[in-house]
């Protein structure tokens, strides 16, 4: 994988550079890449350590569940150890709960239940019903938010996260339009 990121070319304000290391951002390939990456890397990590009680990846973001604070940090150690290019962070639950990409993971005992999580800088602005773009695209946003809440949402935590598409109505939406999109919508994934 060295050569395929190593040797690659490109220009930025007329002037022609070399990536170093790495895959540069945006590139197509640059995912998969990591994703070969990482996974070649923690193939390698769990030669060393155990695995944790629970272990989820997408690309080089990680969800992971420890006995206690000394294997997690032993994990974090020997896995920043496998190679220089690895630089990790990371971030403990506080309060019984942990975001994990946009979903907010919760601890209840020995249970977890998931909804959806929004950065504290979410301000509820979507697409505007009156913008120049086609309805269609608007209506699909509203399917979209439903299907995003379907798939990521517990069973208890569902109709609350449905309820918040209502935000649409600040973005001028029709009511009647939102609810009956939610509807078919989840008549369709039910």
């Amino acid at each position: 994988m060295q050569l395929s990121t190593s040797f690659v070319k490109f220009s930025f304000n007329n002037n022609m550079y070399r990536q170093i290391g790495g895959v540069a951002m945006g590139s197509p390939l640059g995912s998969a890449l990591a994703n070969i990456f990482v996974g070649h890397q923690e193939e390698k990590l769990f030669n060393i350590v155990n695995r944790p009680l629970a272990y989820f990846r997408y690309v080089d973001d990680t969800f992971a569940v420890f006995n206690n604070e000394d294997d997690c940090n032993a994990l974090l150690s020997h896995l920043i150890s496998l190679h220089p290019s690895l630089c990790f962070t990371h971030e403990k639950e506080s309060n019984h709960s942990l975001p994990f990409l946009d979903v907010l993971v919760e601890r209840r005992d020995s249970e977890f239940s998931t909804s959806v999580c929004r950065k504290s800088t979410f301000t509820g602005q979507y697409l505007r019903w009156n913008s120049f773009r086609p309805h269609k695209r608007k209506i699909i946003l509203i399917g979209t938010l439903v299907h995003r809440a379907f798939m990521i949402c517990s069973k208890g935590k569902l109709d609350p996260e449905v309820d918040k598409i209502l935000i649409l109505l600040e973005n001028v939406y029709p009511e009647n339009l939102i609810k009956s999109t939610i509807k078919r919508k989840l008549n369709n994934l039910t």
